[in-house]
């Protein structure tokens, strides 16, 4: 009998390669225009890396993580999901001390024993992007926005974003007990998982494929997570930057992410032609995640995509980006914390003609923003502040060189795009 391919894994060989390099070099390609540096992490973690960030009660620890001891009686797993590994990284490596705010991308490899189907394999591959070290909504807008243009730079033309937010802690304790308040009665008639999940976790009933449990879990209207005040807020600055951003959004769905790292703003992209589990890239934000794996109290955002759905979901062949291009890189640096929302359009503006750009979410002074722009890799660092908005003109000023010019805001983004090469690898 001749050896096969083990179940629930594949070969890539002829057009199929050329269509995923296409897809790798679109998300890099993106990933480093929106200031996102490549981390490659290894296949293989510590077991307790998982258990301590994905949640024991989870379907990826319960049933579909491949994990086993190695000579020396150590347990180990291969990796089921990216997030944990980069922000175990994160902090090996002293990220968060060296930078404190890190715009991290990968793409690779994941496993889970879990029943092959079609775009579900046990060796599937992701790309995705972290950002770690910030609390801002803006983070999480930019972040959706990377993933949707991700996905549109692929091929996937008709989606939907399913937008919602979890709540903090706080919230998620409410919510626990008035959901489970509003199981009890019906405890009964959930399969067994769902009622050993009922105490532990009852957030997992909300995940449960099970058809008659998920009737029950969401037989009500509106979101099973009751909002603080703060998180109100924030989630009304995350769908306000959406509409500013251009990014069409649907936050009256109702779903449920399935990790437990998951706090405030969550989302899925959904696609057509991928079936009942139409889902191709979702993410959230994890504010506690960094300080549970031992470092500092600091907020984070990420997502992921599989590629496989996504060549699954992509409308023809997915066009080869320009790598020969020429970029530059801009640092955005802004007076004052009100210019968020306009300095953000003028790097949309910069990133639509392939021009690298980043700025800061996190209402840092100016002085701080230019030390940061000076480290961030750019070649450029633009100031906006509130007289050069007035005056509609921006001070441009070449790092590399240390000239400066003023020029008007209607021909910035032509003057950056001009034939001067640059990089731009920010933090």
């Amino acid at each position: 009998m001749a050896l096969q391919s083990l179940r629930g894994t594949t070969d890539l060989l002829g057009e199929t390669v050329h269509q995923w390099s296409r897809v790798e070099h679109t998300a890099r390609r993106l990933a480093k225009l929106y200031g996102y540096s490549e981390i490659r992490t290894p296949l293989i973690e510590d077991a307790a890396l998982f258990l301590r960030s994905v949640g024991e009660t989870t379907d990826i620890i319960q049933k579909e993580m491949f994990r086993f001891e190695d000579r020396g009686g150590h347990e180990i797993v291969l990796r089921p999901e990216g997030t944990a590994s980069i922000v175990r990284a994160y902090l090996e490596h002293h990220l968060d001390k060296n930078q404190g705010f890190a715009k991290l991308f990968y793409l690779g490899p994941m496993f889970r024993a879990e029943r092959p189907q079609a775009g579900r394999f046990r060796q599937f591959h992701q790309y995705g992007a972290e950002a770690i070290g910030s609390s801002s909504p803006w983070v999480d807008v930019e972040a959706i926005t990377l993933c949707v243009e991700i996905l549109r730079g692929c091929g996937v033309a008709s989606t939907d974003v399913w937008l919602s937010s979890m709540g903090c802690r706080d919230d998620q304790r409410r919510s626990a007990e008035a959901l489970r308040k509003r199981l009890r009665p019906h405890l009964g008639k959930l399969c067994k998982e769902c009622q050993a999940r009922f105490e532990k976790n009852v957030f997992r009933v909300l995940d449960c494929k099970n058809p008659a449990c998920h009737e029950i879990a969401w037989d009500f209207k509106g979101s099973p997570f009751l909002l603080c005040d703060a998180c109100t807020a924030h989630f009304n600055d995350v769908r306000q930057g959406l509409k500013g951003a251009g990014i069409a959004y649907d936050d009256t769905k109702t779903f449920a992410r399935g990790l437990d790292y998951y706090t405030r703003t969550v989302f899925e992209v959904r696609a057509k032609g991928l079936g009942a589990q139409d889902a191709v890239a979702a993410g959230g934000r994890y504010d506690h995640l960094v300080e549970e794996l031992g470092g500092p109290s600091v907020g984070a955002f990420g997502f992921a995509a599989g590629i496989e759905r996504v060549l699954m979901a992509a409308s023809g062949d997915v066009k080869p980006a320009d790598a020969a291009a020429s970029r530059r890189g801009v640092y955005l640096a802004i007076a004052q914390p009100d210019l968020t929302g306009e300095g953000f359009r003028l790097i949309q503006t910069l990133r639509s003609r392939g021009v690298p750009a980043t700025m800061d979410y996190d209402s840092k002074s100016l002085k701080a923003q230019l030390r940061e722009a000076d480290k961030s890799g750019c070649q450029f660092v633009a100031v906006l502040g509130a007289k050069e908005l007035q005056e509609q003109t921006i001070t441009i000023k070449d790092l590399g060189q240390g000239s400066q010019r003023t020029v008007r805001l209607a021909s910035f983004a032509e003057e950056i795009a001009g034939p001067a090469k640059a990089s731009c690898h920010s933090s």
